[in-house]
């Protein structure tokens, strides 16, 4: 069952705000990192690179969790719950330089990361539709 995301809180997925995404290792531990993150409709999506650990916990397990505290408010925040819906190469890139945009106003290949190119850093589009979503705080 999927969820939407509360009006009164949508606005933590449109601002600079840095999300903590927890997957699932193979040993049952969690694992969080800290993400940039949007909404496209409902769906929460963030870009990961294709080597890294998270992938391989989405792949073996596509539940995911994401947290956003207001930095205006440390008692207003949302969890979002979900399910990765849509994992893939084509749209990792196009992601990633909007998501860079967003949160440092410049080009994420030779701007933000200047250690690596497009082409030596596949990096994967994932969209979660959240299936539970607390909302605290106004």
């Amino acid at each position: 069952m999927s969820v939407s995301i509360p009006d009164s809180h949508r606005d933590l997925l449109e601002r600079q705000i840095y999300a903590v995404v927890t997957t699932v290792m193979p040993d049952g531990q969690p694992q969080s990192t800290v993400v940039w993150v949007d909404a496209e409709g409902d769906r929460v999506r963030f870009s990961v690179g294709q080597s890294r650990q998270k992938i391989r916990n989405l792949q073996a397990n596509p539940r995911v969790t994401f947290m956003l505290i207001d930095p205006d408010n440390a008692f207003r925040w949302m969890e979002i719950r979900g399910q990765v819906v849509e994992m893939n190469l084509e749209r990792g890139h196009e992601l990633i330089e909007a998501l860079s945009q967003k949160y440092m106003g410049q080009s994420y290949y030779g701007g933000f990361n200047t250690r690596m190119t497009a082409e030596q850093d596949p990096r994967l589009f994932i969209a979660v539709q959240p299936t539970k979503i607390t909302a605290f705080g106004r």
